[in-house]
């Protein structure tokens, strides 16, 4: 039985004292191959967490920045894998104390273990295969990479890549939204996390925060910025729309407008005769009274 470890808290994190690994079992489903689950790291901690997020157009770029800590002393290898949802994988970059390094990009479907109901990120399993292709709503995207820490060494690691928003960013009319979702909860299963902060930036196109799973203050034009000391108790999801203005514009280009306007035109026609025809009874009539 393979070990792999999870590791960053986009959704991340597994490991074993010294060496950091995760579970790789035989599923229970032979022709779904190998799965992967998670499990907690009693050696490395999350000291903070940078989540710059900058969306334009369809996309968005983000960059996540965790400054971690081997916490013994021992030196301590670790295969890590990052973890998020609709991930495109040529704009991926990752670099470890100032270094890029390798990864190896790779699909997954998310499941939970059925006889445990939660959606704990220590009872999911991720399996490889075509399942990944069928429901993108439970497609994990991964990035997997070495990461070699001294006794009680810390330093930064980066992962930056380029998010597909969900929802409907590329429509040029009044149903023209964007949706985004980070992981955050799997960082609880490193050894320990601390100080949060996300920066926020919107696009020129969709410049409204419409909804969002945390609170976020708004610190400039399109800016906002979130800070917890302490990993949230969920993950992130985002949405973001246009504004008052761009809505009326797009929805004068909606084609569905045009398509109801053509569909009432003939009842529009009979209600503008019929108050053409009230207004000319009413004129005829005060003529009338007048002589």
């Amino acid at each position: 039985m393979k070990k792999l470890s999870l590791a960053l808290a986009l959704a991340t994190a597994l490991a074993s004292l010294q060496i950091a690994y995760g579970n790789m079992a035989a599923p229970s489903e032979p022709d779904m191959g190998a799965a992967v689950t998670l499990e907690e790291n009693e050696s490395l901690a999350v000291r903070s967490e940078v989540l710059d997020i900058v969306i334009d157009g369809e996309t968005a770029r983000i960059t996540a920045t965790y400054q971690m800590e081997n916490t013994t002393d021992e030196p301590v290898a670790t295969q890590s894998m990052f973890l998020s949802p609709n991930m495109e994988y040529a704009g991926v970059q990752v670099t470890v104390d100032g270094q890029e390094v390798p990864y190896e990009a790779e699909s997954f479907a998310l499941h939970y273990d059925t006889r445990i109901r939660t959606e704990d990120w220590r009872y999911a399993v991720l399996t490889r295969g075509e399942t990944a292709a069928w429901d993108r709503d439970k497609t994990v995207d991964t990035v997997t990479f070495q990461m070699e820490f001294e006794p009680r060494e810390t330093c930064d690691v980066v992962v930056s890549y380029t998010y597909a928003l969900g929802g409907y960013p590329g429509y040029d009319f009044n149903v023209k939204r964007g949706e985004l979702r980070y992981y955050l909860t799997p960082a609880a299963l490193w050894n320990g996390f601390e100080d949060l902060t996300i920066n926020l930036t919107l696009g020129e196109d969709m410049p409204v925060l419409k909804g969002s799973s945390l609170e976020f203050e708004k610190v400039g034009e399109r800016s906002y910025r979130y800070h917890s000391a302490a990993l949230p108790g969920e993950d992130l999801w985002i949405t973001v729309d246009e504004n008052w203005y761009q809505n009326i514009f797009s929805t004068l280009r909606s084609p569905y407008l045009m398509m109801m306007l053509t569909m009432m035109a003939p009842f529009l026609l009979i209600a503008a005769a019929v108050v053409i025809l009230l207004i000319w009874l009413f004129v005829r009539r005060r003529r009338r009274n007048r002589n």
